[in-house]
């Protein structure tokens, strides 16, 4: 198959384009901002890539062996209060704040706007009554603003 009249021409033109770029080359000081760069998201792809790993290996813990770890910081922090006066109290505060975030995350975690899935038994919608969470939720969405 013959080729198109002005297949000669593109190139020609792609040609030309290209010589023109080879004499517009950067400067020594585009090229160090352009290596620096480089260098920059390199060390940011890394850093990301390690944070991602973090993040994936804390996701697999949950509430529940958080706040299992509250409680295990304060029943140490009683053991090493004779042996460590220094950091016996520091291990109590780490304990409480800890059971106090992971039981607030417990009660008002499930708060991100999804609806739980509907349960059907024998073609009808089953409904349960409201947990202590869905009643003190309802209960604060119903506040007027201040």
């Amino acid at each position: 198959m013959p080729d198109p009249p002005d297949r000669p021409n593109r190139l020609e033109r792609e040609i030309d384009e290209i010589l023109s770029k080879i004499e517009r080359f950067p400067s020594a000081r585009q090229r160090r901002a352009h290596a620096q760069r480089r260098w920059l998201r390199r060390v940011g792809n890394a850093v990301s890539a390690r944070q991602q790993a973090l993040m994936r290996e804390l996701s697999r813990i949950s509430l529940s062996q958080v706040m299992l770890l509250s409680f295990l910081l304060i029943l140490a922090s009683f053991f090493v209060r004779r042996a460590l006066p220094i950091a016996w109290p520091w291990l109590m505060y780490a304990g409480a704040v800890l059971f106090l975030a992971s039981f607030g995350l417990m009660l008002l975690g499930r708060s991100t706007g999804r609806s739980a899935p509907r349960r059907y038994w024998r073609g009808r919608l089953v409904s349960y009554a409201p947990t202590l969470s869905q009643r003190l939720r309802r209960w604060w969405d119903r506040r007027p603003p201040r």
